[in-house]
Formats: structure tokens, sequence, C-alpha cells
């Protein structure tokens, strides 16, 4: 796919659509060539072949990983609605810090292909604005990277904005985001959307809870309050999500929690999102609320914690503090102490893979 009348920029230098080519042919020629850099190459190769489409992966958190093929039309559509809200121009700079085998490394490529601006390219990394010494306008990173560059970013921002996706930002992350001289957009979408279709702002004077949709995306809910969604610049037809949501106009949504994820205790569907969100603060490790089988209640409620180090004292004050934040129907009956949580490819806790894991050890026997 070519945009003849735009002239590329790659790490401060000028391309047009064949000099581009040429670069990441010789690139990949070289054998020196580390694996994430013919990952960027590959894909600028793909985006100007004569194919109409382009075989992403899915991240594979909610069910099996699967491949699919976005149109770059439609890819390209994402990518304008990103630069028009961020007014990304050909004289902006932009940073890609994320692998590009994955859809949101190949959407920052995309972005910088159809709107013109320089882009910058560094090593995927937990802090990637460590030894950064320009100034970049726009970045995506995960919250992963969020949390290993809070340091670096308190100490003076080498960037303007963040849009940060792939995972929920805690709240905890969210307060301590708050006085870091950077926008901060948590993001909503998909790989079957091209990346997000709404953006969140998590700190400054314009701090929301509310995700506000970009673009010509509709959205309203289904009959399980799930989010649906249609754009014919994006896909076709309408798109069911699991995700759980109050609608709150015809642009605006809170997300609450993964219906898949839901817990069917004794006839009380509990959202174990939303109790992570109030218990977060609580415990400096990860910690997801699951369950495990139980004769009368159908599913117990329980609480896994990734660390090996919680002592039965502390376990049993942590669930009394527990107590006082929830419902009494949503209060763990066990803490399971797992070293190491089962994750997706691209770092997401697998819910699914952690669930069968407690359902299946010795442990949960009430």
């Amino acid at each position: 796919m070519q945009n003849n009348h735009l002239t590329y920029h790659l790490n401060g230098k000028k391309y047009n659509p064949e000099t581009i080519v040429q670069l990441c042919q010789q690139k990949l020629r070289v054998s020196t060539a580390a694996e994430w850099e013919k990952h960027i190459y590959e894909f600028i190769l793909n985006w100007f072949n004569d194919e109409d489409h382009i075989l992403v992966k899915t991240s594979g958190s909610t069910g099996k990983p699967k491949t699919i093929a976005l149109k770059k039309s439609q890819m390209a559509y994402s990518a304008r609605q990103t630069c028009d809200f961020f007014q990304l121009t050909h004289k902006s700079t932009g940073l890609l810090c994320l692998p590009a085998a994955y859809i949101a490394g190949k959407m920052m490529i995309v972005r910088a292909l159809v709107c013109g601006f320089n882009l910058v390219t560094t090593e995927p990394s937990g802090d990637p604005f460590a030894n950064l010494n320009e100034k970049i306008d726009f970045a995506a990173i995960t919250p992963f990277q969020l949390f290993q560059s809070l340091e670096t970013l308190k100490k003076g921002s080498p960037v303007k904005t963040l849009i940060v996706g792939g995972g929920e930002i805690n709240p905890e992350m969210e307060k301590d985001v708050q006085d870091i001289p950077v926008k901060i957009f948590a993001t909503y979408g998909m790989t079957e959307t091209s990346s997000h279709i709404a953006l969140r702002q998590v700190n400054g004077y314009e701090r929301s809870y509310e995700f506000q949709v970009i673009g010509h995306t509709k959205i309203k809910t289904d009959n399980r309050n799930c989010l649906v969604l249609e754009n014919p610049h994006l896909f076709d037809g309408s798109l069911y999500t699991n995700d759980i949501v109050k609608v709150i106009s015809e642009n605006r949504f809170r997300w609450l929690g993964r219906f898949d994820n839901i817990i069917n205790s004794g006839g009380i569907k509990i959202i174990p999102e939303e109790i992570e969100k109030t218990i977060v603060h609580l415990q400096p490790y990860a910690m997801v609320v699951s369950s495990v089988p139980d004769k009368k209640l159908g599913e117990a409620v329980v609480l896994a914690v990734e660390t090996n180090n919680l002592t039965e004292e502390t376990q049993g004050y942590l669930l009394r503090q527990i107590k006082t934040q929830v419902q009494p129907y949503a209060i763990p009956r066990k803490i399971f102490c797992i070293p190491e949580f089962p994750r997706t490819d691209n770092g997401k806790i697998n819910r699914k893979a952690l669930k069968e894991f407690l359902r299946n050890t010795r442990e949960n026997n009430f």
C-alpha cells in the first residue's frame, strides 16, 4: 500500500516509497540485524506490497491466539484517527519501543507511514526512555513499561504524550503518574479493530474514568451489558465484545470487566476486575480474583497472589483488610500464593489458565 504524496521519516532520515523499500531489503540482507529490527523491516515491506491486507496475531488473552487478516485501508483509517486526535503531523516525532511482531508495534509504524511523522526505533525494553536523547511527541507502551519507566519520567519527561495498551493501568499506578509531566492515556481496542477505538486520560486536569470514542465508531450494549461496536471503516457488521461496560453517552463509556471472567457464586454474579480495583492497594504483588468449584455455591471466590512470600499471618491480615473493602459475597474464601502467573505471549495474565491451575490444585478443598 503506497502513499506516494508522502515523504517518510525513519530515524531522522527521509525516504520516498522506493527508497524505504530498498532500505528494508538491504537491512534484511544483513545477518547482524537484530530480530526486533527485522520485524520492523519485514512489516514495512509487507505494507508496500500488492496485497490489500496484513496478517496479524491476536493476543490470546481471552482464548486461543489466532491469525486474522486486517485490510490495510482499515489500519490506515485507524492510524489517521489517532494522528488527528493527538494532532500528529509531519513535524512530529514518534517512538517505536514495542515489538513490531504484534499489532501495537505495527500500528505505530502505520501511523508514521500514513501521517508522515518521524519514527524513531529502539529495542523494546522495560524502560525505553532511560537513554533517550531526543524529544518525543508520541509513543505507545505497555503497563509494564510504564511501571518500569516511572522514575525516568518523573525526572523530566522526554515524551509529550503516551498511550498505554495491552492491559489495564491499575489504580495504584494511576496514583503514581499524577505528577508526571506527560499526558498519559489508557486505550481500549483489540486486534480486530486495528488498535484502539477509545481513549481515557489517566492523569492531569483532564483525567477521566470514562473512555472517549475516537473516529466514527458507534457504541451500544447487548443483553449481557457487553459493548457492541459498529464502524464500516474498521470492520464489517457489528463487533460483539465480551467487555462489560456502562454507556454514558453516544461516545463515552466506562469499562467494568470481562464477561468471560464473571464468577457465579450462589447465583450472584461477581466481576473480578471490580474487586481487584478495590483491593489493589493492599499488597505490592499482582493479585487476581478467581474461583474454584464449590458444591453449595457452584463457584467460590478465591484470591491468587503472585508471590511465594506470604506467611499465614500475612494472609490472614490481608483477608481481614479485604473484608472491610468489599461486599460479603465477594470476600475470597482462600488465598493462593503462586510464584509466577501464567501469561500470554504479550505479557497479559492468562486468567483462564490460572483458573484451571487453581481448579486442579489439591488446596482448593474447603
